[in-house]
């Protein structure tokens, strides 16, 4: 049977021609290049819903601690002594549970250090697990700091609370405080094993904190209460050399 010469001109002008090698490497190549440029912006799109949510657990934390002062006559809560288990009910981390009501507050979503590998039972000891970390000089009681509010030197620009570091190492593993009156090359207080453990001289930064979590900085809680996300290096700023000059050390210049 023969075709008529239309119709074989038709049917070849349907056919659809196949991509050529150089036409698909085209594409892939494309395609790569539009991964390699929208992949950090959806990284970073990620980290900052993260760093939103971890700051929303800092200002709970920062009503949750206004609370306690009310409560306890302008007192800040306390902090438990590293490392001692039989002292986990002192922790801020359990005093104030009576006003955040959730375990979840305590966990920023960027951490995943391995405290968070086991459950999470309040009250934990040593002592109960938490991404953030108090400031040891706003602990009532502690000499020469901050125990009351009304002791506080302006408030809105001092840091209470900060992230606390992934892996600090085993003398800090357990510790919900940081110790700024040990930062620094030549810290005044007389315990160089601590000054070793909460400070690297080399780059000049602290090992208690996660200074670069978010976005090349982290989330911190004021004395008044509000937070905001910082860089340390903008924070911390020291520059005398008693115990006193450290107490307003860790805030903004």
């Amino acid at each position: 049977m023969q075709t008529h010469p239309f119709e074989t001109r038709s049917l070849r002008s349907c056919a659809r021609p196949a991509f050529t090698l150089i036409e698909l490497l085209v594409v892939i190549t494309i395609i790569a290049i539009l991964a390699a440029i929208l992949f950090p912006v959806f990284a970073r799109a990620r980290e900052n819903a993260r760093k939103t949510s971890c700051l929303s657990n800092l200002k709970n934390i920062g009503i949750a601690f206004m609370q306690y002062t009310q409560d306890y006559d302008e007192n800040y809560p306390l902090t438990t002594v590293t490392g001692m288990a039989s002292t986990p009910l002192s922790s801020w981390t359990t005093s104030t549970q009576a006003y955040i009501k959730s375990v979840q507050v305590y966990r920023c979503p960027s951490d995943s250090s391995s405290r968070w590998n086991a459950a999470i039972v309040p009250p934990a000891a040593p002592p109960f697990t938490t991404s953030y970390i108090l400031n040891d000089w706003f602990s009532a009681g502690k000499d020469g700091g901050f125990g009351k509010l009304s002791a506080t030197q302006e408030p809105a620009r001092s840091v209470i609370m900060a992230e606390k570091a992934d892996e600090p190492g085993m003398m800090l593993a357990s510790a919900d405080h940081f110790h700024p009156f040990y930062w620094g090359a030549s810290p005044e207080q007389s315990s160089m094993m601590m000054a070793s453990a909460v400070w690297d001289t080399t780059n000049n930064t602290t090992l208690e904190l996660a200074v670069k979590r978010h976005l090349d900085g982290a989330n911190y809680l004021y004395a008044d209460g509000h937070a905001k996300w910082g860089r340390f290096e903008q924070l911390y700023n020291y520059t005398g050399t008693t115990a006193a000059d450290r107490q307003g050390v860790f805030r903004p210049r």
